[in-house]
């Protein structure tokens, strides 16, 4: 996937509780400095997208590679007015850095809070990072503030030739792609430019496809499941599948697919992507600790009256197992065959940069999932301090993106974090307390 998300960005928000020892700004800039200059050299120069192949390129040119990581551009706020609880509560954009530019690979800030917390904004490009290699970076970064020594620290791959498919033409159909071109078939400039807007999880600019058109106010809800519930909502889907497996993960993609469709109301067939964690599915697998975008897009997708059965006021155990059986059957069709096919199609385009997600989610019918559940999400450690929240901060003008996450402050259980235009979500929010099989 790191070869069509040049219009994606990913930006994720660290907040930690105060520790025994006061955070050091300083040496969180030093640290991150050593970071990539050590361990993480791909990250220095600036982000080229070839205009004849849409190939994404890192650029060093001799005075970057002399800079190094100092180069990066760091943000320092020693004194924010906001309590470890506050920021996490209201995850504002305040901090996060200023706006990325469309050539840089990465910049970050550090902020104390006024308890004695930090927080830690990082904005890259999506090309360079999925989730898992994202919660590497920042273990990584973690060990270096801490003093780790060299032998003891986490040894990290970048082998991006990896990544590569058979060198024969695809054969089979890739719906979880589109290609988009003008008139004349070839792609607008629009579409070869390194990100569009500055202030979503993947720099997506809802205005770019409605220019003349306000979007509508969204919201961020989290959704907590407790180990009961998550428990439940397995043993309810998989009821009417005679054995068949479907994982608790599934459950919840299926039952969020329906509330949000039955509260936007549109009454269309829904498209979903799911994202798919390729690093132990490609054959062979990917070395430990691989940190490029190993992402791949599972995709299924429903009609209305399977979302919508007549005088069904709830999702129904039958409903939620249908649905999520077939999130499950989509995900198995990522194996190394499909994998490597899909790295083929894209080989094959004239311009990646006309390769897109192929679903309509922000502000259209369908739904973009993903997971960062079993990732390492919690594991980085700042002078042995490990964060309280470690996710995207509040996004506006995101909507039909959901996140399913370990749960906050190291609690037990999953939040799903569900980007929604705001009147739908309170039809969600009401739904979901009406799922009386989770409670």
């Amino acid at each position: 996937m790191d070869a069509v998300m040049h219009s994606f960005g990913f930006v994720i928000l660290y907040i930690f509780p105060p520790s025994s020892s006061p955070y050091d700004l300083d040496k969180l800039q030093s640290s991150f400095i050593s970071t990539v200059n050590e361990d993480y050299p791909i990250l220095i120069g600036e982000l080229y997208v070839d205009p004849a192949t849409g190939i994404d390129n890192v650029k060093q040119t001799p005075e970057a590679r002399t800079q190094g990581a100092t180069g990066i551009r760091f943000e320092k706020n020693p004194e924010n007015a906001m309590t470890t609880e506050e920021a996490m509560k209201e995850r504002s954009w305040d901090l996060m850095p200023t706006t990325r530019g469309k050539t840089e690979l990465i910049c970050a800030k550090g902020t104390s809070l006024t308890d004695g917390g930090l927080a830690i904004g990082v904005d890259a490009t999506h090309t360079l990072f999925d989730g898992e290699g994202m919660f590497t970076f920042m273990t990584v970064w973690g060990q270096h503030y801490s003093e780790v020594k060299k032998e003891d620290r986490l040894v990290v791959n970048h082998d991006r030739h990896l990544l590569t498919g058979t060198g024969g033409p695809s054969t089979m159909q890739h719906p979880e792609f589109r290609v988009v071109q003008d008139d004349s078939g070839t792609v607008s400039e629009a579409e070869t430019s390194t990100q569009t807007s500055d202030q979503d999880l993947f720099h997506f600019s809802a205005e770019a496809e409605t220019p003349a058109q306000t979007p509508p106010p969204t919201a961020h809800e989290l959704f907590h499941f407790t180990p009961q519930m998550l428990k439940k909502i397995k043993e309810v889907a998989a009821e009417s599948l005679e054995g068949e497996y479907v994982s608790t993960t599934d459950a919840i993609t299926a039952l969020f697919t329906v509330m949000i469709s039955r509260a936007r109301g549109h009454g269309k067939k829904v498209r979903i992507t799911t994202g798919v964690n390729a690093r132990r599915r490609l054959e062979p697998p990917l070395p430990e600790n691989y940190v490029g975008n190993v992402i791949f897009n599972a995709f299924s997708s429903y009609t209305a009256s399977e979302l919508q059965p007549e005088e069904e006021a709830v999702v129904s155990p039958s409903t939620l197992g249908k649905l999520a059986k077939r999130v499950r059957e989509s995900i198995l069709q990522r194996d190394n065959t499909y994998l490597r096919d899909a790295i083929d199609f894209l080989m094959e385009q004239k311009n990646i940069s006309a390769v897109q997600v192929g679903t309509d989610f922000v502000f259209g019918p369908d739904l973009m999932f993903t997971s960062w559940v079993h990732m390492g999400m919690y594991n980085a450690a700042f002078d042995g301090t490990h964060p309280w929240y470690a996710c995207v901060p509040k996004l506006p003008c995101f909507d039909g993106f959901i996140m399913i996450t370990e749960a906050q402050k190291g609690e037990v259980g999953v939040d799903v974090g569900v980007f929604l235009e705001c009147s739908a979500m309170e039809k969600v929010k009401k739904m979901f307390a009406d799922v009386k099989y989770l409670y």
